[in-house]
């Protein structure tokens, strides 16, 4: 009699297992959110025409740090292009020592930026290149700077954006850029030259 308990217990058991459904496996965690200081201060509502497009993104750029001698920046509206996490690059020519790069994040950028922009200063793009795969773009935007907007022309550099779609609007995630006094730069990126 107990043997027989036993056998209708072990066939029960066996027949829950085989009827169990199988568990599907866990999706994958994503990684934690930045969490870059920028995120603390105050950044501007901006419009779907400021953001819409990386072409939008990369006019209001030019837009928002132009101006005028002693004009205040918005530097909410400015810091609001940009991801919490972007950087600006710096890609300069020293006279002496050559070709060098400094890699900044963005508050001390527009530390330094800011009382420069303040002086009169006006950038201007001269042409927009951009090559786009869903949510990424890459933005080519040669320029010029002038002190007032219809004075000499003082540089000419080339901006290169890395830009992203969350959803709802295109940010700044990567800013780098080169300039040089009054010597025009070429619209399209330079090609390697073929080794001899």
């Amino acid at each position: 009699m107990i043997r027989a308990l036993l056998c209708l217990i072990a066939m029960s058991l066996t027949a829950q297992e085989q009827t169990a459904p199988k568990s599907t496996p866990e999706a994958p965690k994503l990684p934690p959110r930045s969490s870059s200081p920028i995120k603390e201060l105050v950044r501007a509502d901006l419009s779907p025409a400021e953001t819409g497009t990386p072409e939008a993104l990369t006019a209001s750029l030019y837009a928002f740090i132009s101006g005028p001698k002693e004009q205040k920046r918005d530097i909410e509206k400015i810091r609001a292009l940009f991801h919490l996490s972007a950087r600006v690059l710096w890609v300069g020519n020293h006279p002496k020592e050559g070709t060098f790069f400094r890699m900044i994040e963005l508050e001390p950028f527009l530390k330094f930026a800011l009382p420069q922009w303040e002086q009169g200063f006006f950038e201007q793009s001269t042409s927009v290149t951009v090559q786009k795969w869903e949510g990424m773009a890459q933005v080519w935007s040669p320029f010029t700077i002038r002190k007032t907007p219809d004075g000499p022309v003082e540089f000419t550099g080339v901006n290169a954006l890395q830009c992203a779609w969350d959803g709802k609007r295109w940010w700044i995630t990567h800013l780098e850029f080169q300039n040089q006094a009054a010597q025009a730069i070429p619209a399209t990126a330079p090609e390697a030259k073929p080794k001899p």
